[in-house]
């Protein structure tokens, strides 16, 4: 078994950060941080326009409440 693997050079298997690789490693780094701003940023304005959704759905509610109490029904019960 030992003689499948005695022809790898385990002093050669380096890997050189050339410049090259560090500005590829920095522009990746650049995008997943930008992404995640973006995602950050998105799920705010989700929660916001949630609140605001919700908050124009309970004056329509209030507003029907109102006008209901102003003029009951005339429903007659049996």
């Amino acid at each position: 078994m030992s003689l499948i693997f005695s022809y790898v050079k385990y002093s050669e298997a380096s890997f050189p950060m050339t410049g090259q690789y560090t500005v590829l490693l920095l522009i990746t780094s650049i995008i997943w941080v930008l992404l995640w701003v973006g995602y950050r940023h998105n799920k705010i304005n989700d929660e916001i326009k949630k609140k605001e959704k919700e908050e124009r759905i309970n004056a329509k509610v209030q507003r029907r409440k109102k006008l209901e109490s102003l003029y009951p029904s005339n429903k007659k019960t049996v």
